[in-house]
């Protein structure tokens, strides 16, 4: 057979030309995921505990400037959200559409493509072309499809190793955007009921068969647990899943997940008022190979706003000295031992509200704002949240003004953390919305059922910003603004840079130190991928995927000046320093 020869199978397209490195995968043990190589990028954010941070150092605050384009290559049309993972020196990446290819890292070259057969996409969630990311384990890629199956490929070949059904709902819409993690050898994945009239789940998986092991649901049924904090008939209570990072901790032995919210958005028209929703934008700790809960923590009842409490938060070993001064403190436990501690940290609800707890135990130690929220009107010293009245939805076709946005504050966008510094890189936006609660019939594609203009938070000229919080007092050192939206992760280095991209179709390089812009590349379409760096030969590249629809572009809309934004033109670009 020719080399170049393609195979066409129902399920893949195989491009037999493989570098010399990819002629046997090293197989991806758990001490490996524990403890990733500094040239590589085997978990959703390099590390299992979630901080998207390279320890690579050939790029630095003093050279970053020269950065250039190394090569470049075309992805698939949709959503471009993802993360890149580096093994063996090739790139794994997932494209939307359940499109995932092997490309030589150094070349982009393409070693094999799989292309799942997918039912009509009209009958599908929406949400769910976009690939956030896959997981590596043995000689394995797992990856969650937009039709909801657990697929596990050959590294090697791209050819299939198993197909799971999760369960997509009566109505085909359950999906999965982020997809799925390795946790002590169990595959972890949650989902999006985001269009549909139930709830959803997450479950773990055998990482040899894909055989379910364990799956929790999140919205009480009648006579259950937190049952009375609904108020409605079970059949109406809707959405709530876990779509966004999920975090396990080798050391506790432990997964981090959050759920997210319900609909219609107005607690009035869903029959809800008051009920502060058990189950919902709740952070949850459980044993990866039982599923078992540990303990939990509601970080928003009561939710009219969709703020989704589903982002990743990070594990560290933390001096917790929690400053009496720092900006936008909500609580701290008189009560809760301060020093060293092993410490759940980050902001993971759309409110940017910072939260952190022990990680073991769960026992809640500190919250503060980061950007405008007028949704929370306290939280007391045990960590209990009270809502603000004023802005809870109760009537309809009435205006509020409510901060932030369905999009954030924060949204899916991936914070980083120097572990070296103990610094947290929070991408944010300063959005708030005029939203009323539209009286119409409601059903599960209209979602929220709500009416909402878009404006700046009171007191700021910019929409888009990444703000550096020391963990171990919640202190804010830096705030960096710019005019357009912010609705890309952030990757934190060794060499003492940060890099986000924006709507703006820049991709930036900030000084870790100050937040100061020290470069910036204008790409052919939104920076919304999650940037990574890797290091071959002796090489550290940065790459970051880009383009499709962002719905950081609609936050633009409130700003005096336009922003030069286009979603068209899907690519990754890799950039390195001149050789």
């Amino acid at each position: 057979m020719n080399p170049k020869t393609l195979l066409r199978t129902s399920a893949a397209v195989l491009l037999l030309t493989a570098p010399a490195a990819f002629a046997q995968v090293t197989p991806i043990t758990d001490e490996l995921l524990a403890n990733p190589p500094a040239g590589e990028w085997i978990n959703y954010g390099r590390n299992q505990e979630n901080y998207r941070h390279s320890p690579l150092t050939q790029i630095t605050a003093d050279n970053v400037g020269q950065l250039q384009l190394v090569w470049a290559r075309g992805m698939e049309a949709g959503a471009v959200q993802v993360t890149p993972m580096i093994h063996d020196g090739v790139m794994y990446l997932a494209n939307p559409g359940d499109v995932i290819q092997a490309l030589d890292a150094q070349t982009g070259d393409l070693i094999w493509e799989h292309r799942r057969q997918l039912p009509a996409v009209a009958t599908l969630n929406a949400q769910g072309d976009r690939k956030r990311g896959v997981a590596l384990y043995g000689t394995n890629l797992y990856f969650s499809s937009w039709d909801n199956h657990l697929i596990a490929l050959d590294m090697e070949t791209g050819q299939v190793v198993f197909d799971v059904e999760r369960g997509s709902g009566e109505d085909g819409l359950t999906s999965n955007t982020t997809g799925p993690i390795v946790a002590n050898g169990v595959i972890v994945a949650g989902s999006t009921c985001q269009y549909s009239p139930y709830g959803c789940f997450i479950s773990g998986h055998d990482s040899a068969t894909g055989e379910e092991l364990w799956r929790n649901h999140f919205i009480p049924q009648p006579g259950e647990e937190g049952d009375e904090t609904w108020g409605n008939d079970f059949e109406a209570r809707w959405m709530t899943g876990v779509w966004g990072q999920i975090t396990y901790d080798p050391v506790t032995n432990l997964v981090f997940y959050g759920s997210t919210g319900v609909g219609p958005a107005s607690e009035t028209q869903r029959g809800t008022p008051g009920g502060t929703l058990y189950g919902t934008n709740t952070r949850f700790a459980v044993r990866p190979d039982t599923g078992e809960i540990v303990w939990r923590h509601q970080t928003l009842p009561r939710d009219n706003w969709d703020q989704e409490c589903t982002f990743e938060m990070m594990v560290a070993n933390v001096d917790v000295q929690p400053s009496a001064e720092m900006e936008g403190l909500r609580a701290i436990n008189p009560n809760a031992a301060t020093g060293e501690r092993r410490v759940l940290t980050g902001a993971p609800c759309k409110t940017g509200t910072m939260w952190s707890f022990d990680a073991a135990s769960g026992e809640f130690l500190w919250a503060r704002d980061t950007n405008y929220t007028n949704m929370i009107a306290s939280i007391d010293e045990t960590g209990l949240v009270t809502v603000n009245e004023d802005a809870v939805l109760k009537e309809l076709d009435v205006e509020y003004d409510v901060c932030p946005t369905f999009l954030g504050g924060r949204d899916w966008s991936s914070a980083a953390l120097n572990p070296d510094t103990g610094i947290y890189f929070l991408p944010l936006n300063n959005a708030c919305y005029d939203i009323m609660a539209v009286d119409q019939e409601f059903s599960a594609l209209d979602v929220y059922n709500t009416s909402a203009t878009a404006k700046l938070a009171p007191g700021f000229e910019n929409m888009g910003r990444i703000d550096a919080i020391d963990i171990s007092t919640g202190r804010t050192l830096w705030s960096a603004e710019r005019p357009a939206a912010n609705y890309s992760p952030v990757l934190s280095t060794a060499g003492g840079v940060v890099f986000n991209g924006g709507t703006d179709r820049y991709f930036r390089a900030l000084s870790q130190e100050t937040g100061e812009t020290l470069w910036q590349a204008r790409l052919a379409t939104v920076a919304t991928g999650q940037a990574i760096s890797y290091e071959l030969d002796g090489v550290q590249y940065i790459a970051i995927g880009a383009g499709g629809l962002t719905y950081g572009t609609q936050l633009n809309a409130p700003l005096a000046e336009a922003i030069d934004s286009t979603s068209v033109g899907n690519a990754i670009y890799v950039f390195a320093l001149p050789q």
